[in-house]
């Protein structure tokens, strides 16, 4: 009695030259039909037919083109937004609480006093411009941490 064609035999009974069959699912999502899968040498089919490797490919396209564009809109709508001088995340900014604002005020103010301190040759305009600015916030800051 004779074996079909598309019968799996077990591995047992297949030589180490001999190309076999198992059952293999379409790769294309909204095709998902069985298919046997030659294996052997050579490249794995991952589709049932040359169609849905097709229509894989012409919707994979599509749904390149549709993140590029979507992804241009966004660049797009970011550029708009700092074309008015803000930021995108100043919404968030206003919900800073009055610790981290003041922790970061303190930051500010200790950084610049190192900068005074260690500056040697730099345009002195500039440092007395960052004196001046210490100078006028530092109250400030001891201020709110005695309040």
């Amino acid at each position: 009695m004779s074996e079909s064609p598309t019968a799996v035999r077990p591995l047992s009974t297949i030589g180490p030259d001999e190309d076999f069959e198992l059952p293999d699912i379409c790769a294309r999502p909204q095709c998902r039909r069985e298919f046997r899968q030659t294996v052997g040498r050579g490249r794995k089919a991952n589709y049932c037919s040359e169609t849905c490797r097709r229509l894989a490919d012409r919707d994979y396209k599509r749904a390149k083109a549709t993140v590029e564009h979507f992804e241009r809109l966004a660049r797009r709508s970011r550029y708009d937004v700092l074309a008015f001088g803000r930021s995108a995340d100043e919404a968030s900014e206003g919900r800073v609480s009055p610790e981290a604002a003041l922790s970061g005020a303190a930051s500010a103010m200790a950084r610049a006093d190192a900068v005074l301190r260690f500056v040697n040759d730099a345009d002195q305009r500039l440092v007395d411009e960052l004196a001046a600015l210490r100078d006028g916030v530092q109250p400030l800051v001891d201020l709110a941490r005695v309040g």
